[in-house]
């Protein structure tokens, strides 16, 4: 009996998922009992677990680039479409996502309503303090600045009387 090669093992993995947006092709979706802890294929070639994702890219497009990984287009970790896939440097794969870091880069309104596109109103913080950099809002730190300044004057409560029961003769 011949042996099944690894890319037919592989093939007859993958199955056929929905369209995204913005994309000509299905997704191919991994099985999910084969799924790492993050949601990734894991494909098993060669007395070894490789991703699934990088395997497919590489077999039809050759090598990943050094300092790059894949990005996923189509943002489903556990498909193995080659055309779903793009090789990028770690920024752009991370401000391609829905994490917060990429979140927040997107923001154009702190949560004071300030603009953050104006470079007047937006302080970037480098290292020590935020070795990546962190935007913060110049009006906010100013407004935060202030009521730190501001006396801290806590409202004065009546204190209730005290009353002593009367006393009766005995």
């Amino acid at each position: 009996m011949a042996r099944i090669s690894p890319a037919e093992r592989f093939a007859a993995k993958a199955t056929p998922g929905p369209v995204p947006a913005g994309l000509a092709t299905p997704c191919q979706l991994w099985p999910e009992a084969s799924l790492d802890r993050d949601g990734y294929g894991r494909f098993w070639i060669d007395g070894r677990y490789v991703p699934a994702h990088r395997y497919a890219y590489e077999q039809t497009r050759g090598p990943i680039p050094a300092g790059l990984e894949l990005d996923h287009l189509c943002t489903v970790r556990r498909c193995v479409a080659n055309d779903h896939l793009d090789p990028v440097d770690h920024r752009t794969n991370v401000l391609r996502s829905n994490g917060p870091a990429a979140v927040n880069a997107r923001r154009t309104k702190c949560k004071a309503d300030h603009d953050l596109t104006d470079p007047a109103n937006v302080h970037v913080s480098f290292p020590p303090s935020h070795p990546n950099g962190m935007r913060k809002c110049r009006a906010c730190a100013h407004d935060r600045a202030r009521r730190t300044r501001e006396p801290q004057l806590a409202p004065v409560a009546t204190l209730p009387t005290r009353t002593t029961p009367e006393r009766t003769a005995a």
